[in-house]
C-alpha cells in the first residue's frame, strides 16, 4: 500500500507504507534486505522531501567512492526531476536547495579522517551498508552527532558477519526503526524484474533466496568446505548434539595472528566426531583460554596445537606457548606436524567431514568460520586462487584443520577415557 506524506513538503509524497518510517524521527533507520524493493528510491525521496521541508545538510557515503558516479548522485538528480522539484540545484559533486540544504557524498574508506571533522549532519545515508567495515562504522558513527541527527542504512545481506548485520540487525541499538524488506514490498515493480525473479526461483531456489527474499549467503563465494556442509547438513549432521559426561573432549587450537585464538571440542562417540563447542578470542593471553577450559568443566583427553606451538619466543622469557600452557596446567598437549603443502592439509580435512557432526548451538561460530573460510579472489584474472583469503575465518577454520591433521583414532577402549590431565588434584592443585 501507498501513503501520502504531503504535509512534509511542498509537495505531495508517495511512498510504499513500509518507508513511512522514514519520515519519523529515529536515531537509527536501517532497511535491509531482497533485490527491487525500492529501498533506495524510497531513501532518495524522503530525503528530498525532508530537505525541500527544512535546511539540512546530508552525507550520503559508502565504503568505496572511487567517482560521484560511483554514489547515489545520479539516483538523487533523477528523483529531483521525476517529483518536479524546482528549488534544487544539481552540481558536479553536491546538491544543493535555494533553503540552504545542501547534500553531499564521500566514500569512508578513502576519506573517514576528513569526514570525522565535518560538523553539523543532520542525515547520513550509508548505501550498500553490507560493504562497510567495522572499522569505519566506529569512526563513523560518532562523527553524526548533531542533536537530533540520523544515521541511515540500505542494504542487500551478504554475510552474518558483516558489520552492519551484526551491529543493526544481530543486536540493534535504541531508538533504531531495522526493517527487511523485498521486492513483495515494491507497488511499482516491473513485469521483466517479476520474470527474473520467477526464473530464478524456478532454477536456483538458494540464490533466489538470497537474491530476492534477502536471506543470508549460507557460504562465502569460493567458500573452500561448501560442498562438505552443505552435505552435513543434508545428513542433518548439523544438530543438536547432547555432551557424553564420561568421555574425553579433546581440544584443536589455532594460535593465530594478532593474539587470535579458536580451539574446538570434539568428542569421539562410536565412529562419529562429534563437535560439541568452540571458542573464539582475541587480544587475551594465554590464561584466558586456560580459565575457558576449566570453566567449561570437561572431562579432557588430548589437546591438540598447531606446528608452531612450539616455537621459543623471546618475548616470553623464552618460552614457548606449549610451555606457558603446560605451566598453568595443561598436560596432555601434542604437536600437530606441520604439512608443507597447504592444499594438502586443506583436501585432507575435506576427507574428514564425513564422519563430522556439528552442535549448531555451541559451535554457531566456529560453523560460521568453517562457512566462510574462502580461496582469495584475483581482481586480475578475476577467478579464485588456490591460496585461502586470511580473514576473521581463517582461525576457526585452521583450528579444525588440526582436526583432520593430528587426531589419532583411540585403539583400547581405555583410550576413551580421558587422563587427568591438570595432575591428581585438577586445576593447579
Amino acid at each position: 500500500s501507498l501513503r501520502r506524506l504531503s504535509s512534509l513538503s511542498t509537495r505531495t509524497v508517495k511512498t510504499p507504507a513500509v518507508f513511512a518510517p522514514l519520515y519519523e524521527k529515529h536515531r537509527h533507520k536501517v532497511y535491509w534486505g531482497g533485490r527491487a524493493a525500492g529501498r533506495s528510491t524510497a531513501f532518495a525521496d524522503a530525503i528530498l522531501a525532508l530537505a525541500d521541508q527544512a535546511p539540512l545538510r546530508v552525507l550520503c557515503t559508502r565504503e568505496i567512492q572511487r567517482s560521484i558516479k560511483k554514489s547515489v548522485h545520479k539516483l538523487l538528480a533523477d528523483r529531483i526531476a521525476i517529483n518536479g522539484y524546482t528549488n534544487y540545484q544539481v552540481l558536479d559533486t553536491e546538491i544543493r536547495h535555494s533553503n540552504g540544504s545542501e547534500i553531499f557524498f564521500a566514500g569512508l574508506y578513502m576519506n573517514i579522517d576528513s569526514i570525522k571533522s565535518i560538523e553539523g549532519i543532520d542525515i547520513c545515508w550509508i548505501e550498500e551498508a553490507n560493504t562497510v567495515s567495522e572499522d569505519s562504522l566506529k569512526k563513523l558513527i560518532p562523527t553524526i552527532r548533531k542533536s537530533g541527527s540520523e544515521i541511515w542504512c540500505s542494504f542487500n545481506p551478504e554475510l552474518k558477519s558483516d558489520a552492519v548485520y551484526q551491529r543493526y540487525v544481530i543486536n540493534p541499538p535504541a531508538n533504531a526503526h531495522v526493517q527487511k524488506v523485498s521486492y513483495k514490498d515494491n507497488p511499482w515493480l516491473s513485469q521483466e524484474l517479476l520474470d527474473e525473479m520467477e526464473h530464478l526461483k524456478a532454477t536456483n531456489y538458494d540464490e533466489y533466496l538470497h537474491v530476492w527474499e534477502g536471506e543470508l549467503k549460507a557460504f562465502a563465494d569460493g567458500a573452500i568446505y561448501a560442498k562438505q556442509l552443505k552435505t552435513a547438513r543434508v545428513e542433518d549432521r548439523l544438530t543438536k548434539i547432547p555432551i557424553e559426561s564420561g568421555l574425553p573432549v579433546y581440544t584443536f587450537w589455532d594460535l593465530g595472528r594478532n593474539d587470535a585464538m579458536g580451539i574446538w571440542f570434539m568428542q569421539k562417540v562410536g565412529l562419529q566426531h562429534r563437535f560439541i563447542d568452540y571458542y573464539e578470542n582475541r587480544l587475551v593471553d594465554l590464561d584466558h583460554y586456560l580459565r575457558v577450559l576449566k570453566d567449561k568443566n570437561y572431562l579432557y583427553g588430548t589437546h591438540f596445537l598447531p606446528h608452531d606451538a612450539d616455537v621459543i619466543n623471546l618475548g616470553t622469557d623464552n618460552r614457548s606457548r606449549v610451555d606457558i600452557l603446560k605451566a598453568g596446567g595443561l598436560q596432555d598437549i601434542e604437536v600437530v606436524p606441520r604439512i608443507p603443502n597447504l592444499m594438502e592439509g586443506i583436501e585432507l580435512t575435506r576427507q574428514s567431514f564425513s564422519s563430522c557432526w556439528f552442535d549448531t548451538e555451541r559451535c554457531e561460530r566456529g560453523i560460521d568460520c568453517l562457512a566462510n573460510y574462502q580461496f582469495l579472489f584475483d581482481d586480475k584474472y578475476m577467478t579464485h586462487r588456490e591460496k585461502p583469503l586470511h580473514n576473521w575465518a581463517s582461525n576457526g577454520a585452521d583450528a579444525f584443520r588440526q582436526f583432520a591433521q593430528g587426531f589419532k583414532e583411540p585403539q583400547t577402549h581405555t583410550d576413551y577415557y580421558a587422563n587427568d590431565v591438570f595432575g591428581d588434584s585438577g586445576w593447579m592443585g
